[in-house]
């Protein structure tokens, strides 16, 4: 087995479980829904996070041909955005002490400074990765750089607004979309939190 198929192995796992994670709150959400409160910004952030996590599969996997020496410096920087990326999908969703909470409303905007703040660390370590593995420039990572500094903006303003969260989850999704509908090459450039 070549050290790729190990490595690949590892992050499938990882992103799996946060798969797994969103898809099985997605399911019980639909079986209640009656007695759930459903916010926007909550359920783009949500799909935003589903399609960086099969995103991150495929540029995973675009790495054996990227990657001609493996070391244990190169695999713990690939496998910190899988991580990531599951602690985002398992935040997502009131769950253990919180997962009798219905009113995702509620949910979200108690918890969005914990959201965008993991969506703020894949930025960096998608600056990292592109700069580290893939010999980047730090310019052509310049969609991490602008929806990692509306992220600390939000932080940093501890802005509020449902309006405000809304418009910055579609325009952060309809980015996502269009990097994920571009050729190869502008898929490499875009690693993105929601």
């Amino acid at each position: 087995m070549e050290p790729f198929e190990y490595v690949v192995v590892l992050t499938s796992l990882i992103l799996g479980l946060g798969i797994a994670q969103i898809l099985t709150s997605v399911a019980d959400i639909i079986s209640n829904l009656k007695h759930v409160k459903l916010c926007l910004p909550h359920t783009l952030l949500t799909l935003a996070v589903f399609l960086l996590h099969i995103q991150e599969w495929w540029i995973n996997y675009q790495y054996s041909a990227v990657v001609k020496e493996w070391t244990l410096e190169i695999i713990l920087s690939i496998l910190v955005y899988p991580i990531l990326l599951f602690l985002l999908a398992r935040m997502l969703f009131p769950t253990g002490i919180r997962g009798h909470e219905t009113d995702l409303n509620h949910y979200f905007f108690d918890q969005w400074r914990w959201f965008y703040g993991i969506a703020l660390a894949t930025m960096v370590v998608s600056i990292w990765q592109n700069s580290f593995i893939q010999n980047l420039t730090i310019t052509e990572s310049w969609p991490q750089f602008v929806v990692g500094s509306i992220y600390l903006l939000f932080i940093l303003l501890k802005i509020k607004q449902s309006w405000m969260h809304s418009v910055l989850q579609i325009t952060s999704l309809a980015g996502l979309i269009y990097f994920l509908m571009s050729d190869d090459t502008a898929l490499h450039h875009f690693q993105s939190g929601g």
